[in-house]
């Protein structure tokens, strides 16, 4: 029964690294103009995504930054490739810092990993102090089973077991005074919880839930990109949530799409698949 089910297991965490990574390429240092005064600015951080270069990858996130523009905000993409954490964060910076002069106030929005190298750049660069609102959509925030399959220099640390993912969650894992959000398909992969500060969860019902491919579509479904812009309001469509530090693992932030016993047996099969190095 046992190999019965590791291979199920081994199928889902293929797929997983097929449809929530993607090939897309390393991307290069954006830059974005000075805020003008009174500016509401929204970074979106798309992380790894299927295409090819930023106009299409800003085509596909083009109806949650429609949404947002339509809030009132001003929309500046960072383009982050979502392969190494902590490069990542510091590209994000690079696009922020120009921001901050002027601008009224500043959120992030981040889809994939690009909510990890966001939340470095928060934990870490300064960033706690100059943002607002964090809202991650689909982001592994305690790393993905799909990730260990990356390179060690090319997206390995999106992996549960890279030091990047184990650093981000050292002791608190999400600084204030930012508030943080985490609003995705109820079928994802993983649920995006953080522990140590009150925390926004909203889940919704995407198309094609607990498949992997919801994950490629978030940034265009109806709802979540609704929820997004409550949550840049300051609201919260869902339970705002504050779990003591440390108190739970990666593990248990698996597959929170599979009920019961069933999804018990896939956590627990998760280790032997995917071992640690």
């Amino acid at each position: 029964m046992f190999s019965g089910l590791s291979r199920g297991v081994t199928a889902l965490l293929g797929g997983l690294g097929v449809a929530a990574i993607g090939i897309g390429t390393f991307a290069a240092p954006s830059s974005a103009a000075p805020a003008d005064p009174g500016d509401r600015v929204v970074v979106i951080v798309p992380g790894q995504q299927l295409y090819a270069d930023e106009g299409q990858n800003e085509e596909t996130f083009r109806p949650l930054a429609d949404a947002i523009r339509s809030a009132g905000h001003r929309v500046v993409f960072a383009h982050a490739g979502g392969r190494d954490v902590a490069a990542d964060a510091r590209l994000i910076k690079g696009v922020i810092d120009p921001l901050t002069a002027d601008a009224e106030s500043v959120d992030i929005v981040a889809h994939s990993a690009g909510g990890l190298g966001a939340r470095h750049y928060l934990k870490f660069l300064g960033g706690a102090g100059v943002v607002g609102e964090y809202v991650a959509i689909g982001t592994a925030q305690y790393g993905s089973p799909g990730g260990c399959s990356q390179p060690r220099d090319g997206g390995y640390d999106t992996c549960m077991y890279a030091d990047a993912v184990k650093r981000l969650n050292a002791g608190p894992d999400a600084p204030g005074p930012t508030r943080y959000s985490v609003v995705q398909s109820d079928g994802e992969w993983t649920d995006g919880r953080l522990d140590g500060t009150p925390q926004c969860r909203a889940y919704s019902p995407v198309p094609l839930a607990n498949t992997g491919f919801d994950h490629a579509i978030e940034m265009r479904d109806p709802t979540i990109i609704s929820r997004v812009v409550t949550s840049l309001r300051g609201g919260c469509t869902g339970r705002v949530v504050t779990e003591p530090v440390d108190s739970f693992d990666w593990q248990s932030t698996l597959f929170p799409g599979i009920p019961g016993a069933a999804g018990d047996a896939v956590r627990d099969a998760v280790p032997g698949v995917v071992p640690a190095p």
